[in-house]
């Protein structure tokens, strides 16, 4: 597996990262960061079950960790859908 998609929320959740990323460390470590994170989502498309079981969230539901956050992701239809990049462990899709 290698496609993965990324919900509206997720998106959304991505903007905000970078939006206060920006404010608080500058461009530079906000275009790093989301790089970085970037090469996670790609890695969790290779190999999607490195995330952990998240039956307290959903049916079929993963989380793996990144620096400060948390990626929320299902596996459907061969393809990662991330649904979520949460701060720490936020329980904002229980």
């Amino acid at each position: 597996m290698v496609n993965f998609r990324l919900t509206p929320n997720a998106q959304s959740d991505l903007i905000d990262i970078r939006r206060y990323t920006v404010e608080q460390w500058g461009k530079a470590q906000s275009q790093k960061y989301l790089s970085e994170l970037r090469q996670t989502i790609r890695l969790l498309a290779e190999t999607p079950f490195l995330g952990k079981s998240r039956l307290d969230v959903g049916e079929n539901i993963l989380s793996f960790p990144h620096v400060s956050h948390v990626i929320y992701y299902m596996v459907h239809e061969r393809q990662l859908v991330v649904f979520g990049v949460l701060q720490g462990f936020c329980r904002k899709y229980s």
